[in-house]
């Protein structure tokens, strides 16, 4: 069954009428979006919608009233955008509450657009800090203890399998290549304090300027060896010891450099938010975005801000399945 879409909102006249045409399966679920504005349009473009959902839309534009295709049409899901500044008349936020008790799904559409995407669009971060109680998570106490326990219980456990890994590579290390066998670089943790972060060296030995470029894909600073140990994360093992030290987590947003993160500031100022909680081994992002490069960063930051938000001893056992699989796919740079 094929569908078409159309967003017309007034609180965009440069853009206007935007058309998407979508192919929709029979079993997609009805949805109605009320009074579309910029959060709708970005999240009509969300990849795999279609799949899941056929979308409508009503606003003040249309000849029905709101009330009146409700009463008419059936939507399995109603959205209602924040991202428009409307509100509805008392009648029809009636006729909405109604729906909750006839048992329809009624959803704020930015939740419900974090909740399908899993990640927290950059687009709409304004509307998200104003409508959301995001980003608390450095005030759950008893949540941060409890991962913390838990940081310190496995990384006590994966110590001594760490280390036997950690000293034959730091003895292929040595065979294969010149320079020291450890790579130190100063990051930003927790409440923007910097920390010295621990990993096994992988690129030719040079001057600290040099290996402080971005990586690239096919990176000729990377030796035969560095590939495999990239590949395999082995080169992140050292870390453990940051994450007993309380500098870093085994789940969290990947520590960055300074200079790198003035620059994503800049760029984003709700970057920092980033640093509510302590930096991790491996995150949400890296199993959502293993091959992501440097000039993706502000995309891997919806994923990071998610994790911010949703963090949960439940979603850090998934990442962690998810990470083994990435390694055992060798899915990274």
């Amino acid at each position: 069954m094929s569908m078409e879409v159309y967003l017309q909102s007034e609180t965009l006249p440069e853009i206007g009428a935007i058309k998407v045409s979508k192919e929709y399966s029979a079993k997609s679920k009805r949805c109605l979006i009320v009074h579309p504005g910029d959060m709708a349009m970005e999240f009509v473009k969300e990849p795999g919608l279609s799949n899941f959902y056929s979308v409508d839309y009503w606003d003040s534009t249309r000849n029905e009233d709101l009330v009146s295709v409700l009463a008419t049409t059936k939507y399995d899901v109603v959205l209602l955008d924040p991202s428009s500044n409307k509100t509805l008349s008392k009648s029809q936020l009636k006729h909405v509450n109604n729906l909750r008790v006839n048992q329809v799904s009624v959803y704020n559409l930015a939740s419900f657009h974090e909740n399908f995407a899993k990640r927290i669009p950059l687009t709409h971060f304004k509307t998200w800090l104003i409508h959301s109680d995001m980003f608390f998570v450095s005030s759950r106490h008893l949540f941060q203890l409890q991962k913390r326990a838990v940081d310190i219980g496995v990384s006590l456990m994966l110590a001594p399998f760490a280390l036997v890994l950690v000293l034959l590579a730091v003895l292929c290390i040595k065979c294969t290549s010149k320079g020291p066998a450890f790579f130190i670089q100063r990051r930003v943790g927790m409440k923007g304090l910097t920390f010295e972060i621990f990993k096994l060296r992988t690129m030719y030995h040079s001057t600290e300027g040099t290996n402080n470029f971005h990586t690239v894909r096919n990176d000729a600073r990377i030796t035969p060896l560095g590939k495999i140990l990239r590949k395999t994360k082995i080169d992140e093992l050292p870390q453990l010891y940051n994450v007993l030290c309380g500098h870093m987590s085994l789940i969290g947003p990947r520590p960055e450099k300074e200079d790198i993160v003035s620059i994503l500031v800049d760029e984003a100022p709700y970057y920092n938010l980033r640093h509510s909680i302590r930096p991790g081994v491996t995150g949400w992002a890296q199993v959502n975005y293993p091959t992501a490069t440097p000039e993706q960063n502000l995309q891997k930051l919806e994923y990071d801000l998610f994790y911010v938000k949703n963090a949960s001893l439940a979603l850090d056992f998934k990442i962690i399945l998810q990470t083994i699989r990435v390694v055992f796919t060798l899915n990274s740079l």
